[in-house]
């Protein structure tokens, strides 16, 4: 189980640097973040993991994020509104992880 939560924990926080980095590329005048095909495919495993704890915890996946990977798999840009609530509900996942993770290790 650890192995399983840290992963996803793991995953999650690439999934952030990669749309920070995504960010960091473009000015803070563009409608639209764009994504290099690396970024995308370390969103991609966010998602999943992300995905992969709220079920552990009962909790749907946020329509956020599923509309991203909608988003991606049309295009390689993001629109800039919906970054911050990406970025959001990743870090809400990674806390979660992380707590299933040190939960999990204090069972063993």
């Amino acid at each position: 189980m650890i192995g399983d939560t840290t992963t996803a924990a793991i995953n999650i926080l690439g999934a952030i640097d990669a749309l920070e980095s995504a960010l960091d590329r473009h000015g803070s005048d563009a409608d639209v973040v764009m994504t290099t095909d690396h970024e995308r495919e370390l969103l991609a495993f966010g998602i999943r993991d992300t995905q992969f704890i709220l079920g552990m915890h009962r909790k749907p996946l946020p329509k956020v994020l599923w509309l991203l990977s909608l988003q991606m798999a049309n295009s390689n840009g993001i629109p800039r509104m919906k970054v911050s609530a990406v970025l959001r509900e990743f870090r809400l996942a990674e806390e979660l992880a992380e707590g299933s993770a040190a939960l999990a290790a204090l069972a063993a």
